[in-house]
């Protein structure tokens, strides 16, 4: 499906990433960058969740005053110690670690000199006390939330997760995921896949999803609790629930392979591009007098070229 093509295509090729490099795309008439489109209040009404939206979307922490006395959190970072201060510690022991378990014991309000309130989280170590002061607000109600003390993890949400998860078959959202090891790896896109693992993750992305594919190879991601929209690192950003496949009956099992692989090659269809790579974050089109032409410009710098709607060239990073 590869053309080729006069000089003077090549060069009008070459136009749009100029223009794009040098902020001058009002200048040339036939190319303009798309608009952000922003939904009526209508439309939003009438958009409902995914599938994947709703599936861990009732997951979410808890408030202190509905916690129990010994509920224990995980300590994700060692960088909670900035955060929560060491108050009492026998043990000698002042630091918080990765790994490290706290027990809730109370909470408390405390009156601030200009009279707000602030809440006290009270935990142990074994015989060490350690406090979380809740940051100021406006009023005098402060309520902490489980999900919502930096560094620390709620097991009680990962449990919940790992009751949804667990031995379930899932397909992946992403080629990257990552090793044993935590390192990057490159992955498969849409790959099926069965978790075999729910843990406490990270103090960015609490939980982690262990999982082995139909190949068996083994990855994992780091996921964010719930699954708001705007979440790239949430369940539906993640894993799709169904084949997604299904989607594409048209696509050849070659071109489909270059998509579980986030990759893109010349003669494929401006669609299959969009399922390999997705959704660009600038496009420029415009025309001459036999063609359309558009190029689409990632984050990572990766540029598209396409010429009626088959993909022509390639820049950047693959």
């Amino acid at each position: 499906m590869k053309q080729s093509h006069s000089p003077c295509a090549g060069i009008l090729r070459i136009i749009p990433l100029l223009l794009v490099g040098m902020g001058l795309t009002s200048c040339f008439t036939g190319i303009e960058s798309t608009k952000k489109i922003t939904l009526s209040r209508e439309e939003r009404k009438q958009t409902a969740p995914t599938a994947e939206e709703s599936f861990l979307s009732d997951i979410h922490g808890e408030p202190h005053t509905q916690w129990r006395a010994g509920k224990p959190f995980y300590v994700a970072d060692e960088r909670a110690s900035v955060m929560i201060d060491a108050v009492n510690i026998p043990s000698g022991n002042y630091s918080l670690v990765a790994g490290d378990t706290l027990q809730f014991r109370d909470a408390r309000a405390v009156r601030t000199p200009d009279g707000r309130t602030r809440t006290t989280i009270i935990f142990n170590r074994g015989d060490d006390e350690f406090r979380y002061m809740a940051r100021e607000t406006p009023t005098d109600v402060t309520t902490v939330m489980s999900d919502a003390i930096p560094g620390l993890i709620d097991p009680d949400m990962i449990e919940a997760v790992r009751a949804r998860m667990l031995g379930e078959r899932f397909w992946t959202m992403s080629a990257m995921w990552l090793d044993d090891a935590d390192s990057r790896m490159q992955g498969r896109k849409y790959a099926p896949v069965l978790v075999t693992a729910i843990n406490p993750g990270t103090m960015v992305f609490p939980v982690r999803v262990s999982f082995t594919d139909d190949e068996g190879n083994r990855g994992s991601y780091l996921m964010n609790f719930g699954s708001a929209g705007t979440d790239s690192r949430g369940f539906q950003n993640l894993f799709s629930l169904t084949d997604p496949r299904r989607n594409y009956p048209s696509f050849t099992d070659e071109v489909w392979s270059n998509i579980c692989n986030e990759r893109v090659v010349v003669g494929m269809t401006k669609e299959e591009c969009r399922v390999a790579k997705g959704n660009p974050s600038d496009v420029y089109a415009g025309h001459d007098y036999s063609k359309s032409m558009l190029v689409w410009v990632y984050p990572d710098a990766t540029t598209l070229y396409f010429e009626d709607d088959i993909l022509t060239g390639v820049k950047g990073y693959q």
